[in-house]
């Protein structure tokens, strides 16, 4: 459900960047690190644990196999999504600064003085 979620925002923002700027819209890349969920979206299996999943909720596999979107696998550890939705301890939280190309404001004024 969140991946469906994450989906129809990302083409929403795809398109509109798309229209504002005029560049050719290119393949979204959707990471997530739940292996049973990226399967449900690839492979239409319906099973006792699947069939509660809403109708709507399968919109992904629909934008999977027109090729706007793609499902990759990330493991929970480099989940740079944790950042923003998550408390973490602080070494974890400077990694993952580190892997989205953040840096500290505060430390940089140091190195500068």
């Amino acid at each position: 459900m969140a991946a469906t979620a994450a989906a129809c925002q990302a083409l929403w923002l795809k398109r509109l960047l798309s229209a504002i700027t005029g560049w050719k819209e290119k393949k979204i890349t959707i990471m997530v690190d739940n292996k049973s969920a990226i399967a449900l979206t690839k492979y239409p299996v319906f099973h006792g644990r699947s069939k509660h999943i809403d109708t709507r909720y399968h919109f992904i596999r629909e934008c999977i196999e027109e090729d706007h979107i793609a499902v990759e696998f990330i493991c929970g550890e480099l989940q740079k999504a944790d950042t923003l939705t998550k408390a973490l301890p602080r070494i974890k939280f400077i990694t993952m600064r580190e892997l989205l190309g953040a840096k500290d404001l505060l430390q940089d004024k140091d190195d500068r003085d």
